[in-house]
């Protein structure tokens, strides 16, 4: 888990960029992620400006062979995330803020592991379903949307005569 970090030492004020490729193996360190299968380009932006410094970071690709909420079939589902961190040295505040990064004065690397983990994990959308087509029509298999709606009528219960009346009241 060594591929994920930004030098820090010997640089002059300036931008540097690096790519990082995050693919399946990459989540066998987090046993407990929903995420299994994944295949992800990271772009940093290392902002260095006399003392201070910033890294910009962005995620593009996919999460593969994700379970459709709708018909249960496997599909891939885009990834986009962006952030940007302040980097302070020294040791930490007690002011807590997410988007700055802690590190000790002799600190030679940052390690993104734990960063890019959390933005992916983050982005991971709560709908995963197939993409509408060109026509406004999911392209949800079609015998699994059929066998739901098979399955799913529920018949109307008629309501007792009593309750009925009630919803006449009115209320002043």
């Amino acid at each position: 888990m060594n591929d994920y970090k930004i030098k820090l030492t010997g640089l002059k004020d300036g931008n540097y960029s690096n790519s990082f490729k995050i693919r399946d193996e990459f989540f066998e360190a987090f046993e407990k992620s929903e995420i299994k299968f994944i295949d992800v380009k990271a772009d940093t932006l290392l902002e260095i400006n006399q003392e201070n410094m910033s890294v910009k970071i962005s995620l593009d690709g996919v999460y593969k062979d994700v379970q459709c909420d709708i018909c249960t079939e496997r599909i891939d589902v885009p990834l986009s995330s962006k952030t940007n961190y302040i980097i302070q040295k020294g040791l930490e505040s007690t002011f807590f803020d997410d988007n700055i990064i802690y590190i000790n004065e002799n600190e030679k690397n940052i390690d993104l592991t734990n960063i890019f983990y959390d933005m992916i994990i983050l982005a991971f959308p709560t709908k995963r379903q197939h993409k509408l087509n060109s026509t406004n029509d999911d392209e949800c298999n079609k015998e699994m949307i059929n066998l739901i709606r098979k399955y799913s009528i529920k018949e109307q219960k008629e309501i007792d005569p009593r309750w009925e009346k009630l919803k006449n009241i009115k209320l002043k």
